[in-house]
């Protein structure tokens, strides 16, 4: 990712990719990400973080009956980080969030015990915070009749 994103750069490039989900009747739930150089280099940080916290706990955890449970809540934060840093949306950014904010609940309190359980509570709530946030903005974004929140950075420019 990291020198795909040194192309994207040197090249001017900017891949935009819509999903079309669902389509039913006159309705359709589209999801779109967006692939630019910045985008990449965050993802390739993301990844290089996750690889090292993965090769760090197959050795730490190695006693651990449940470490493969634990490699895939790693693998479910990278996924909703990667959602997080491609989506153009704000609707599928507050998916993102909050699959971030379940996963990390689930990486928190994974050995369970009184103090691991104090510590989630408090990321769940934390969360919560970013959720209003993210509602907020959806709700401002209503008066510009999208949510895609790439389209009209221009137009927040030039104000």
């Amino acid at each position: 990712c990291f020198l795909l994103s040194l192309y994207f750069l040197l090249n001017n490039m900017v891949y935009f990719i819509e999903w079309e989900v669902v389509s039913l009747n006159s309705m359709s739930i589209v999801m779109t990400f967006l692939f630019d150089w910045m985008s990449l280099l965050f993802m390739s940080f993301v990844l290089m973080i996750a690889s090292l916290v993965i090769f760090y706990s197959k050795e730490y955890m190695s006693s651990d009956q449940n470490i493969n449970r634990f490699i895939m809540l790693v693998l479910m934060f990278v996924l909703s980080m990667m959602l997080l840093i491609i989506s153009p949306n704000l609707i599928s950014i507050l998916l993102g969030w909050d699959g971030l904010g379940l996963v990390s609940y689930c990486l928190v309190i994974y050995f369970q015990n009184v103090k691991s359980y104090n510590a989630g509570m408090l990321t769940a709530l934390s969360n919560r915070i970013g959720d209003v946030a993210f509602l907020l903005a959806i709700a401002w974004m209503l008066n510009y009749g999208s949510w895609n929140y790439i389209f009209y950075l221009e137009v927040m420019q030039n104000e």
